[in-house]
């Protein structure tokens, strides 16, 4: 085995190591202040140099965001944009970003659009969200193409009026979406997974 570790701005000796323990010892550590603070700065020193690149300059360590303005919720972000748009350049405004109309695929994210509706467009405001029947109607799909299988819906059933498209509830009720014709020009939310 080697006496010397070559790690980058770091060379490591085998002899400071067996000098170590002499510099160590329990003579030499008189409290047990003295203790804690050398244990600390050793802690210290370890995390420094973790943090600086020291113990490993090769590696790189990227950490999944979400883009800037994004709002992130597990694996996915979500962005209101408050510009009112019909259905259709809403979707293609929120693939230009990268994304789609946002798919809503638990209770929590449907807590969370709902509070970023509230706090970019206002309160007892409308978004269009991805949910559509404009291929088939009464068949909904996500516009992301995610499955609809599974997933809760809070979607208001029973209406009469040809409307293809999905929008958040207006304040009035927190359960439901409703359906809005998709020339309708309201604001808008995006959903992109994590990146």
């Amino acid at each position: 085995m080697s006496d010397t570790f070559n790690i980058p701005e770091l060379t490591y000796k085998r002899t400071a190591r067996r000098h170590l323990p002499h510099i160590l010892s329990a003579s030499s550590i008189t409290t047990p202040k003295m203790a804690f603070a050398l244990r600390s700065l050793l802690l210290l020193c370890g995390i420094s140099g973790l943090l600086t690149g020291v113990w490993s300059s090769d590696v790189t360590v990227k950490v999944p965001c979400c883009s800037e303005g994004w709002t992130r919720l597990n694996d996915r972000c979500f962005y209101v944009v408050d510009q009112l748009r019909d259905f259709q350049d809403a979707e293609d405004t929120c693939e230009a970003l990268g994304g789609n109309l946002a798919s809503i695929l638990s209770a929590v994210e449907h807590a969370v659009v709902l509070a970023l509706v509230d706090a970019e467009v206002g309160d007892d405001q409308i978004a269009w969200i991805g949910y559509n029947d404009r291929a088939v109607s009464g068949t909904y799909v996500w516009t992301d193409g995610s499955s609809t299988a599974g997933n809760p819906v809070f979607f208001e059933t029973g209406g009469t009026t040809p409307e293809d498209c999905t929008v958040t509830n207006d304040g009035t009720d927190t359960e439901f979406w409703d359906d809005e014709d998709c020339t309708s020009t309201v604001p808008f939310v995006c959903v992109d997974d994590v990146h």
